[in-house]
């Protein structure tokens, strides 16, 4: 049964509704138009061929009252930016300036400029909303310009100018710093920076004296042209190309170099894969992935792995090392994830929810929770068990020599209670039954498959 995406409705000619194996675009007048201009150009084939857009079919029976619909490939993930690592929205910055340059050169134009019209599919950005495509009209300024601004450009000069990363003010805030903001947010060596000039300064000054609407009215009587907009779009791609992000001192990079993580890794390895094994899951979430080799474990096998953590530098290296299929990924705080939000606080949906895991991997996690972010075992396990499948989970001992640096700043009255071994099987056991367990070299650290009770 179809049922309505809930991030499509903004733009009238082109809404959305979601099959069990399909999505389908009804398309108003305006929008099949649209859709008309862009299918029979050589640039939507070769997009499509490439990967760079998604497929789309045109319905010979289009649904009463749309005189027009698409068919589209279901997406198996969806993400947003403020989950992207700082390469994966700098990729998807190119891929929306390389097809509005295409589209230009084709006698099509895209009408709008944010990251929420692409999707990472097999690890590589892909536009996905077929209904901002139109005809260029002579004379139209890029309209979109201001908007890739805000949610492409300043997000990225956040990182590699400021040095603070951007998913915050892309959570708060879901069209991104304006002009005048990220004005304010320049460092002074950078103020003068003739790229902080055109894109930041000018543009904020602009706002102060004109709506937006003056705005498009005053640079479309300029005599704007297709050769002026590309100029700029080429000059924008040269200088996103240019950015970079120092992060090699940040967050968890080294975590590979620990020493338990070496001693242990084959034998959680070869326990994950007897647990996938056994339950032949298509869609695996490694909560707390790190560097990802046991996301990669579950890609191998033919699921959608999606790597969660909160630590944006060893997820970017992922991103830029995984060339194969069935990976995703979510940059989060799980002590804090992805709400949902937007309009009516279902537009953009809570990550939990969007995860829809058939089975957990929760390696190197749950003492995280417990001590770092003082989560209450208890918890820990009911989170756990709200998602409803096989969870594979390890436990770490009080007693285990990363616990005691977690610990180091914080008295025994503390720390929450349930953190013993038997306390915490006794916390499994009311939600989950073991299927299976290994305990580890060290012995203060326990492996568990856990089938969730049903009833």
């Amino acid at each position: 049964m179809s049922s309505p995406d809930p991030g499509s409705f903004r733009d009238p000619a082109s809404r959305v509704v979601l099959d069990e194996d399909k999505a389908i675009r009804l398309l108003d007048e305006r929008g099949l138009q649209g859709w008309r201009a862009l299918s029979g150009t050589d640039f939507f084939r070769e997009a499509v061929e490439g990967g760079r857009l998604v497929a789309a079919v045109e319905v010979a029976d289009p649904p009463p009252g749309s005189p027009g619909a698409l068919e589209h490939p279901l997406l198996p993930f969806i993400s947003y930016p403020y989950e992207w690592t700082f390469s994966m929205l700098k990729d998807a910055a190119i891929l929306q300036l390389d097809l509005l340059e295409g589209a230009l050169s084709a006698g099509l134009t895209i009408k709008d400029a944010t990251p929420y019209n692409i999707q990472f599919v097999d690890g590589r950005p892909m536009f996905i909303d077929i209904g901002s495509f139109e005809a260029y009209r002579p004379g139209e300024p890029w309209i979109g310009y201001r908007q890739f601004t805000r949610q492409f450009l300043f997000p990225l000069l956040l990182r590699a100018w400021v040095g603070v990363p951007f998913h915050p003010w892309l959570r708060g805030d879901l069209e991104g710093p304006t002009p005048a903001q990220m004005s304010r947010l320049l460092p002074m060596r950078k103020r003068w920076n003739r790229t902080a000039l055109l894109h930041v300064r000018l543009q904020a000054r602009m706002e102060e004296r004109m709506s937006d609407r003056s705005v498009r009215q005053e640079l479309g009587a300029a005599g704007f042209n297709v050769e002026l907009i590309l100029a700029n779009v080429r000059k924008l791609r040269s200088l996103i190309e240019s950015l970079e992000w120092e992060h090699e001192d940040e967050g968890w990079s080294a975590y590979v170099e620990c020493r338990h993580v070496a001693r242990d890794r084959t034998a959680k390895s070869e326990f994950l894969s007897l647990a996938i094994e056994r339950h032949s899951p298509k869609r695996v979430v490694d909560l707390g992935a790190n560097d990802g080799h046991f996301s990669r474990i579950a890609a191998a096998t033919g699921a959608l792995a999606l790597a969660v953590d909160s630590d944006e530098a060893v997820l970017d290296a992922l991103y830029l090392e995984h060339t194969g299929p069935g990976l995703a990924i979510a940059v989060t705080d799980l002590a804090n994830p992805s709400p949902a939000q937007g309009w009516a606080g279902v537009e953009r949906g809570s990550l939990l929810d969007r995860a829809r895991p058939d089975l957990v991997v929760a390696y190197g996690l749950i003492h995280h929770l417990i001590y770092g972010a003082s989560i209450p075992p208890g918890e820990v396990v009911r989170w756990l068990s709200e998602f409803g499948c096989p969870v594979v989970l390890e436990f770490v001992s009080p007693a285990d020599e990363m616990v005691a640096k977690l610990v180091g700043n914080k008295l025994p009255h503390e720390l929450h209670r349930d953190r013993e071994e038997s306390e915490f099987r006794g916390l499994l056991a009311s939600r989950f039954d073991i299927a299976e367990e290994l305990r580890l070299t060290s012995g203060t650290r326990v492996l568990f498959a856990l089938h969730p009770r049903r009833g």
